[in-house]
């Protein structure tokens, strides 16, 4: 069997070929952030923090056998590489293929492009972690492992009742308070609506007074440049035939927007995606409100087989879901020159002259190739 590598780095030449994308991605994966229309605004979000974007395709017979997401950047000459997300490692490497496959992506990688390590996130039960270790062992490529948060996970088995008496007594008695608080308070309900304009709104509105309004700088835009690319992927999915759900869940009280989810929903798994709630009512918890309310709703209407947290923070513990473990691995090609440049350069390079440096690297190359 022959197999091509295909690298695309130019966004133009991915949205040209996103239906032939979400075509081969539909049955592989219920993960709505490697869709196209997800996948348009990380990217855009990457190259704005100085990130090149590098979708790697491994194709046989005109069909897709095994894909990777990454992102690279050079830091005076010292390349790295890191995945779209580090949330996520999209699984998908045809059985039978899967050594070939990550052979050829690590070749590309530490040959081609002459990249000095990589920074990769994978479940700890992938077979294409286990295949990447004896891989990264038959080249002579360093191989490190580190724990990483994981993902947060509640199936949606047995009765709403059962699921409630599993939580501790205290947290739901929590919940009971913070309802009688809002009574108190006003008219409360909660809402559902289409992302659109006026729910977008709502969101900003709540974000105006969120923990996230005291952030400063680059962390502050981070955070809100994170949650456009979010907001956009979601409007760039088509109406007439989507290939998600969404929708936007507010909590207000008197008219006045305290928290909001941001909810997809593929197969049978619905997600959180984003959530955020006004400080200035923190004494009611409104943002772990709201969500104890979905997911009590997700049980009493039975619409998936799971909620997914996408991470893993603490917050979520409250709910005591499963944990799927998650490992970060490095990857070196040269330890010693690694520690090196890191005690050298990390933090002493501004971020434009490295672009500058890349750029007079990369001039008049094209990426866009089969290798």
């Amino acid at each position: 069997m022959t197999i091509s590598t295909l690298v695309v780095t130019d966004i133009d030449r991915f949205i040209g070929m996103k239906d032939f994308w979400d075509g081969e991605l539909k049955d592989h994966t219920d993960d709505p952030f490697l869709l196209s229309c997800m996948l348009i605004e990380q990217w855009k979000l990457s190259q704005k923090l100085g990130w090149t974007p590098l979708l790697m395709l491994f194709v046989s017979s005109g069909e897709i056998i095994g894909f990777a997401p990454l992102l690279m950047r050079s830091n005076l000459g010292f390349r790295q590489v890191s995945n779209f997300d580090h949330y996520r490692w999209p699984d998908f490497f045809s059985d039978n293929n899967r050594e070939v496959c990550i052979d050829k992506m690590l070749s590309f990688l530490f040959k081609q492009l002459n990249c000095e390590s990589a920074s990769l996130t994978f479940e700890d039960e992938s077979d294409n972690l286990r295949t990447l270790q004896k891989v990264c062992a038959s080249r002579g490529l360093k191989f490190t492992k580190a724990p990483q948060e994981g993902q947060a996970i509640i199936p949606i088995t047995g009765s709403l009742n059962s699921y409630k008496e599993s939580l501790k007594r205290k947290d739901r008695k929590e919940f009971e308070r913070n309802g009688r608080k809002l009574d108190k308070l006003g008219s409360w309900q909660i809402s559902c609506f289409a992302l659109n304009h006026s729910s977008i709104s709502k969101i900003w509105a709540i974000e105006r007074f969120s923990w996230k309004a005291n952030l400063e700088g680059k962390k502050k835009a981070l955070k809100t440049l994170g949650l456009e690319s979010i907001l956009n992927g979601i409007q760039r999915n088509s109406e007439s035939e989507p290939l998600f759900e969404s929708e936007v869940w507010t909590l207000e009280l008197n008219n006045l927007p305290l928290a909001y989810v941001v909810v997809m929903k593929r197969n049978k798994t619905v997600f959180f995606v984003k959530t955020s709630f006004d400080s200035r009512f923190k004494i009611v918890s409104p943002g772990m409100f709201l969500m104890n309310e979905l997911i009590e709703r997700v049980f009493e209407n039975i619409v998936a087989e799971k909620i997914d947290f996408i991470s893993n923070i603490p917050c979520v513990q409250v709910w005591k879901p499963l944990v799927k473990k998650r490992a970060v691995i490095t990857i070196l090609r040269n330890p010693s020159l690694s520690r090196a440049r890191n005690l050298v350069f990390e933090n002493r390079v501004s971020l434009k002259t490295s672009q500058i440096i890349e750029g007079l690297v990369w001039k008049n190359k094209k990426l866009d190739c089969l290798v």
